[in-house]
């Protein structure tokens, strides 16, 4: 299906500088050339995220998670309203390296050692010349605080789905990105893998502090891991309701355990039923 064309670049006044990532009023049509096949996926939807915080998407299948994600990563351009990272438009972010994106499957280059695959990037960007004013983060540490001490060598044929996705974890890190944008990275994973990737992905959170924004299906993930807990309607795809989550940090795996995890599952559970009704 085609994209509408996009609408005109927002300047940091209109986007507004303060958050780290600033959505107003944004749309996103399908198929717009050809009116009984538009689809709506993203309507008005407006959301702060602050710099530093750690936010997760929720809500059900067809509501505009992964749209609005790529909207942000400029994968995708909006049919209007204006979207900003740091008071500047997605386009420039994404052309200096400092929007990293995790994908569903890790996507990792067959050929390519663990270490190689990780500094991928920054070979790409070296070659736009933009190299020489970044601050870039050290491939073997970050391979460690992901870790992999002692797999820096390996491809991808010799690792595990787990191991995978923390050499994409690794790789979205490289550059040292202003934000970190996440489409459903454990989806694939075993559940007893991905809740052990979760805590994981908090342990190298807590370390680099970088602004991520998270699609997730499941409840529990999005508490565990986030400040707010944005709950998506769909049809079109909207904003319901933006929970916050006063469970205190640090998190681990006992952080499930506590009546305060279980009560707040709860409530989005809650409103997540009555979005699907």
């Amino acid at each position: 299906m085609s994209i509408a064309e996009p609408a005109a670049a927002p300047t940091t006044a209109d986007a507004g500088s303060s958050s780290a990532i600033s959505i107003r009023d944004l749309r996103v049509v399908y198929g717009v050339g050809d009116a009984s096949r538009a689809v709506t996926a993203v309507e008005a939807v407006d959301l702060e995220v602050e710099e530093g915080s750690f936010v997760s998407l929720v809500g059900p299948s067809g509501c505009g998670k992964s749209t609005l994600l790529k909207v942000v990563a400029d994968l995708l351009r909006p049919t209007s309203g204006h979207v900003a990272i740091g008071g500047r438009p997605p386009s420039a972010m994404r052309e200096e390296g400092r929007v990293g994106f995790v994908f569903q499957q890790a996507n990792l280059m067959p050929w390519l050692k663990a270490r190689d695959n990780v500094s991928l990037l920054r070979r790409i960007v070296k070659g736009r010349g933009l190299a020489a004013d970044r601050a870039v983060l050290d491939v073997d540490e970050l391979l460690s605080v992901v870790g992999l001490e002692g797999f820096e060598d390996k491809r991808p044929s010799e690792l595990s789905g787990g191991m995978q996705q923390r050499v994409a974890l690794a790789r979205a890190l490289a550059l040292d990105p202003n934000i970190l944008l996440m489409d459903e990275p454990f989806a694939a994973l075993d559940e007893i893998t991905r809740e052990r990737m979760a805590v994981e992905l908090l342990r190298v959170w807590s370390r680099y502090r970088k602004t991520v924004l998270f699609v997730t299906h499941s409840l529990e993930e999005a508490v565990l891991l986030s400040d707010k807990v944005v709950l998506m309607a769909a049809r079109p795809g909207r904003i319901h309701q933006i929970f916050d989550v006063s469970i205190p940090r640090p998190r681990d795996r006992e952080t499930r355990l506590t009546d305060a995890f279980h009560e707040t599952v709860r409530e989005v559970s809650r409103e997540l039923y009555k979005v699907m009704a």
